[in-house]
Parts: C-alpha cells; sequence; structure tokens
C-alpha cells in the first residue's frame, strides 16, 4: 500500500516539476532580490568585478520599504474567515455558532503566523499557503481537532499542472515535501 502511495507521489511530482520548473526559478529570483538585495545579473557583476576594469555595483532595495508597508497594512487589518447565512434556508444562529467555532480553531491554532507566513511570501514571490488539516489531540486519544498550520516554504508545495484557476481551487491533488516525508517515516518501520 505504501509502495503505490510513494509511486504515485513520484509521478506527480514530476508532473508538477516540468510544469513549473520555469515559474520556482523565478520565484527564487525574486527573493533574492527582495530579501537579499541581489539586484544585478551574474554576467554584470562579472563585467564590473574584472581585473583593471572594476565599477562600483550600487544596490539600493527600495523595494523592500514598499514591500513593508503592504505586510503591515495585511496585518493590521489581518484576514479572517467569516460565516454568513446567504439564504431563506440559511440559518443566523447556526452561522454565528459556526463562526465562534472557527474563531476558537484560528485562536488554538495561532493561525495569524500561519496568515502572516502566506502574505509575506505571497507578496515577495505571488504564491503563499497555508494549510488547513486535523492533529490528534493528544498521542493517547483518536480525538481530532482542527487546526491551521503555516507553510514554512511554499516551494515545497506542488500543485496539480492540470489546474486553470488562479487560486487552485480545482486542483485535483497538491503535494507537499513535508507532509509526504511525515507520512511516509510514520508508516515504513
Amino acid at each position: 500500500m505504501v509502495d503505490k502511495i510513494v509511486e504515485l507521489a513520484h509521478k506527480r511530482f514530476a508532473q508538477s516539476e516540468e510544469a513549473e520548473s520555469q515559474g520556482r526559478t523565478e520565484r527564487l529570483d525574486d527573493i533574492k532580490f527582495v530579501r537579499l538585495g541581489e539586484q544585478w545579473p551574474d554576467a554584470v557583476k562579472r563585467d564590473r568585478e574584472r581585473p583593471g576594469a572594476e565599477r562600483p555595483m550600487l544596490t539600493i532595495n527600495r523595494l523592500f520599504t514598499f514591500r513593508n508597508q503592504v505586510i503591515n497594512e495585511i496585518r493590521q487589518n489581518s484576514p479572517s474567515i467569516k460565516c454568513r447565512p446567504v439564504d431563506d434556508d440559511a440559518d443566523v444562529d447556526t452561522a454565528k455558532v459556526l463562526q465562534g467555532l472557527i474563531r476558537h480553531i484560528q485562536s488554538a491554532s495561532s493561525a495569524d503566523i500561519a496568515y502572516d507566513t502566506a502574505v509575506e511570501w505571497q507578496i515577495d514571490t505571488g504564491l503563499g499557503y497555508f494549510r488547513i488539516m486535523t492533529d490528534y489531540c493528544d498521542p493517547d486519544s483518536f480525538d481530532q481537532d482542527i487546526v491551521i498550520k503555516r507553510v514554512v516554504d511554499p516551494n515545497k508545495v506542488y500543485f496539480d499542472p492540470d489546474s486553470t484557476d488562479p487560486d487552485g481551487s480545482d486542483a485535483k491533488w497538491a503535494l507537499s515535501l513535508r507532509t509526504l516525508t511525515e507520512m511516509i517515516s510514520r508508516t515504513i518501520p
């Protein structure tokens, strides 16, 4: 059973990696540009650092300031999940109960950290994720809680290349290399 899951994961990973390789390279360049200030292409650097032809390479990273303005504004107006009844059959009281449950899940999960991490990656590279999943309440119990977790590195998430919606909502599958590694390590003695 595990072998079939691993084989399917390898196949899907290869499909996604092939489809996204250029985008991933561009996102790494974006990170270098915004976070590290590496704004000079390698060819230009070599030309300017050539013995006898040394020229200054000034880097004034104004983008970082604007990036931080946007991130701080989003943190002040933090996104959250809202439940609203939308038609005549919907119950306002049920929506309030669901809203309370969601607020509890967000609070218990420290969802703000997950949202902030996703926002930073979204601004820097165009992609940012967080995960909504279940986790056991304690090691000796079968009870589970819904939790919101951050995705520290969105470059370890691989989506169905046949997805066409901008938000990926029509994807039939997605791989998280971290989750897959955790799952395999738990099942293989």
